[in-house]
């Protein structure tokens, strides 16, 4: 049974499942693929130290403590740019998700990362169609949660991620003064076609 999580709207409580959009289905995908003279397929490979041929997936990363031994995530603590210890922001399958009304300005700042459809069973009667609704979006308990809005259109909701980028606007009364250039009237460098 896959995962839901519970969101909270105007004090009415609905659970939904969130499917990733894959990008693939909407909008396709190629892949290369390399054969030698033979006509077999070829793999991919990485050469490690200069010597050692590692196959695709004979690696992975690890977190290493100054004696090289591996540490567990979930030990992890994390700081912010002052040194002060940061709280872990749940998953949005961890607690209830309290969405807030949000305006198109706050949405058309997102720098999009992700794209989820809400599939859920329940009657949302509070759930204008074309309302946005704001909310920390971490689909695993991290450190740094993504900005989110809901927003939803007939019988579809949908999350999209992503962070909130900083745009500096430009009004319409920043109006910029035209630049002339001096006109020069003197004669010196005219030729004199009589010359010739």
């Amino acid at each position: 049974m896959a995962r839901k999580a519970e969101f909270i709207i105007n004090g009415q409580s609905f659970f939904a499942e969130l499917q990733k959009v894959d990008r693939k289905k909407l909008y396709g995908w190629s892949d290369t693929e390399v054969k030698d003279s033979s006509g077999s397929l070829c793999k991919l490979a990485g050469l490690a130290d200069g010597r050692i041929v590692l196959p695709s997936g004979s690696t992975s990363l690890l977190t290493l403590n100054e004696k090289g031994e591996e540490i567990d995530k979930s030990k992890l603590v994390g700081f912010d740019k002052q040194g002060k210890e940061v709280a872990m922001v749940p998953s949005v399958y961890d607690e209830k998700v309290l969405l807030r009304e949000s305006t198109i300005d706050e949405y058309l700042l997102l720098s999009v990362k992700s794209v989820y459809h809400l599939k859920t069973d329940e009657s949302i009667a509070n759930f204008d169609d074309g309302k946005l609704y704001y909310f920390i979006f971490n689909y695993r308990a991290d450190f740094e949660g993504d900005d989110a809005f809901l927003i939803k259109q007939g019988n579809d909701i949908f999350a999209v991620t992503g962070k909130k980028v900083e745009v500096e606007f430009v009004g319409i009364e920043e109006v910029e003064e035209e630049i002339i250039s001096p006109v020069d009237t003197s004669d010196e460098d005219e030729l004199d076609f009589a010359m010739f």
